[in-house]
């Protein structure tokens, strides 16, 4: 989709809450002169670097903007900013009119309150907002005549496991989102695992004079993107596999310093890995009940797509399985009376029966779930309810706690429920928890989705064996607060993970236990959970979001309690993770907490691009050192094109934080160098990377 030039405040606010996903790429900034109701309009895109630290399966990605503002008159802008679905954004910070500034999450009311306060006075603060959708905006007044705005956010994610592959998105493309084409676009990718990488691979940018793949070892890998005075025009893709040949778990940990404000406990995630092959003679013999919603409120597009998901799913059968279908509005109709095998006049039935089906009357979700659960399902087969819906139950019972606890009540063979909305109006509340609870999992088909690959990769999972009933045991380890609730049912190519505190420091055998296919099986792994302060930092947050979810759950099921709100905007301060509770907010009237304020150490090593490049006469390399670790010994040395050592700026230690050195062109004994390409590089512990620059005269 190709986003307008021009929008008017109304309309473009619109827009950003409909479309995000589709029209935004990298950070957008759209600006109008002071005071007026002129339109708003694209503001120049100068540079965009980006930084990210992929450890095992977490990204803790840094992303570096320059805007210019081309007008010869003060101007307010609007900063827009898409983040993945799960990732948390850690840190901002943006520069405007010569002065820095470090956004601190406060409650929502109070900081939209304080903005609009200082708007009135032409100052400078800056709110970051919670728009839904993962989406942030960041209103940013004054900015000068023919000045420059700098923003920088950091955000860490857990990157997807899908099907063996693991995969990490940049939306680098820029296309209509600046007024000209950028100076520079950076992208540097270090990724470490302690499992071999099978393959590292950037399906969107090959190896060229402009990307190239390096592989350090079997375990380590960088990417580099660089390109100059030209339009992004794809999004950024990375793709890598490891090589597991069985189920896998690791672990991560990270205990608090005193300068964190995340309490006393340490903090843990762990996370469940298949095998990347399963053997075909392995197939379980599938019992499945498809129900599916046909109520007036699917009438449509909605119905549209559940015909195409159930012929989908009668389409991928094996001849073992056994199967019906349940259609439900007011009340309850079956394709059969029970199960039925999987043959082609059975199916051939199946396909007619979805053919004619109409939407009409009201959601019996309570009375159709319990139906489903009634067939006969076997102990030796894998049972399951793929549940298609739009999740607004409007008949019989239509409290989600009470429905929840029916199906709880009646589901005695353990079936698993699957559920699928279907739309982009869904009860998410319900149709997530129905499977959570259920040993399933949920998945959202909206409407510009591949059915028919959400499909295939949903009955490849649970043809194959699963690693059902799990548990985990720490022998001698105190944990608590853990999330999710219940761990699910481990399918193949998908993971489970499980994040929770500790309070204590031990070598622990972790043993996972489950039913492996039919038989029950132990898995263990020796590993040393450590109380000395520091770690992988992004742990705490990610934990904090989780816990976070699981409130706001409550929350949608039960309504707005004091009690609830609290526990949510009380992690959303500690762990400094934006709510629709909480919003960033910069303050001007207060430069001993915010301007040029040292934030919390950053979440990963990085050198950033030089700043201006090309140069004459100086320019400032940034580069920031993680928590971890007290001091590292920082060296920052320039060399020729020719590779001989032109000077050391930086030779000495330093604690973690964020670093400006400048270099005036000059070598070790003074001299001017002449113009050309020259290359900076950095160590710190174990830290090495090297960037190009260019001096022009």
């Amino acid at each position: 989709m190709k986003i307008v030039t021009k929008l008017s405040i109304s309309t473009f606010l619109i827009l950003i809450l409909l479309t995000a996903e589709s029209v935004f790429a990298n950070g957008t900034l759209f600006s109008r002169p002071r005071w007026s109701s002129q339109e708003y309009n694209k503001m120049w895109i100068k540079s965009i670097n980006v930084d990210v630290q992929i450890d095992e399966q977490i990204a803790v990605t840094h992303v570096d903007q320059r805007f210019f503002n081309e007008l010869n008159s003060s101007v307010e802008a609007i900063y827009i900013f898409p983040l993945p679905e799960n990732a948390v954004i850690t840190e901002m910070i943006y520069w405007v009119n010569g002065q820095r500034f470090v956004g601190q999450i406060r409650e929502r009311q109070d900081a939209v309150n304080d903005y609009n306060n200082h708007l009135r006075q032409w100052l400078d603060p800056a709110l970051l907002e919670y728009l839904g959708d993962n989406l942030f905006r960041l209103s940013i007044v004054p900015i000068d005549p023919l000045s420059e705005v700098r923003c920088e956010i950091t955000y860490v994610e857990p990157l997807a496991y899908d099907m063996g592959s693991v995969n990490y998105g940049y939306q680098l493309n820029t296309l209509d989102l600046s007024s000209q084409a950028l100076q520079t676009v950076s992208v540097n990718v270090h990724a470490v695992s302690s499992t071999e990488f099978k393959s590292f691979t950037s399906p969107s940018h090959k190896n060229s004079t402009a990307a190239q793949i390096t592989k350090i070892s079997s375990n380590e890998y960088t990417f580099f993107y660089g390109d100059e005075n030209f339009y992004p025009d794809k999004d950024l893709l990375i793709e890598f596999e490891m090589d597991r040949q069985d189920v896998d778990f690791q672990v991560l940990t990270y205990t608090p310093t005193v300068a964190d404000s995340f309490g006393n406990d340490s903090f843990y995630a762990l996370w469940i890995t298949p095998p990347d092959h399963i053997d075909d003679a392995q197939i379980l013999p599938k019992k499945i009940v498809f129900t599916a919603d046909v109520s007036s409120s699917m009438e449509g597009e909605r119905l549209d797509q559940l015909k195409e998901a159930l012929d989908n799913f009668l389409n991928l059968l094996n001849p073992q399985d056994a199967f019906n279908i349940v259609t439900f509005g007011t009340f309850v109709e079956k394709f059969k009376p029970d199960l039925v095998a999987a043959s082609s006049e059975n199916i051939s039935a199946a396909h007619e029966y979805v053919r004619q089906l109409y939407a009409l009357g009201l959601t019996n979700i309570d009375q159709a779930l319990s139906q489903s659960l009634g067939h006969s399902f076997g102990e030796s087969t894998s049972n399951n309810i793929i549940f298609l819906t739009d999740g607004e139950p409007t008949w019989g019972e239509t409290d989600i706690e009470k429905i929840l606890q029916n199906v709880t009540a009646v589901n005695q063979q353990h079936t698993r429920i699957f559920s699928f909305g279907i739309g982009d109006a869904i009860n998410r509340t319900l149709v997530s928890r129905l499977s959570a609870e259920n040993h399933g999992y949920a998945q959202f088909i909206s409407s510009d989705d591949s059915i028919a690959l959400v499909i295939n990769n949903h009955f490849q999972r649970i043809s194959n064996p699963i690693m059902r009933d799990i548990s985990i045991s720490m022998p001698g380890l105190l944990t608590l607060d853990r999330y999710p609730k219940v761990l699910g049912d481990l399918f193949w190519g998908s993971q489970v993970m499980q994040l929770g505190l500790y309070q204590n420091s031990k070598e622990v055998e972790i043993a996972l236990k489950g039913f492996y296919t039919t038989d029950s099986t132990v898995f263990r792994k020796t590993v040393f959970f450590s109380d000395t302060a520091g770690g992988h930092r992004f742990v705490p947050r990610l934990w904090a979001k989780a816990k976070i979810d699981n409130l706001l759950d409550q929350i949608h099921t039960y309504g707005e309690n004091d009690e609830l709100v609290n526990q949510v905007i009380d992690l959303s301060l500690r762990f400094q993770i934006l709510t629709e509770y909480t919003a960033f907010y910069a303050d001007p009237d207060d430069p001993t907490t915010v301007i040029d304020k040292k934030i919390n150490n950053p979440e990963i090593f990085a050198l950033h691009q030089n700043y201006p490049n090309p140069f004459n006469p100086v320019t400032t390399i940034s580069y920031q050192l993680p928590a971890g670790q007290a001091l590292y010994h920082v060296t920052i040395k320039i060399y020729d094109a020719l590779g001989r050592l032109i000077r050391v700026l930086v030779d000495e230690n330093k604690a973690a934080g964020i670093y400006n050195v400048q270099w005036n062109g000059t070598a070790a004994d003074g001299s001017k160098v002449p113009s050309g390409v020259y290359i900076y590089t950095i160590e710190a512990g174990s830290f090495k990377q090297s960037r190009k620059m260019l001096l022009l005269k």
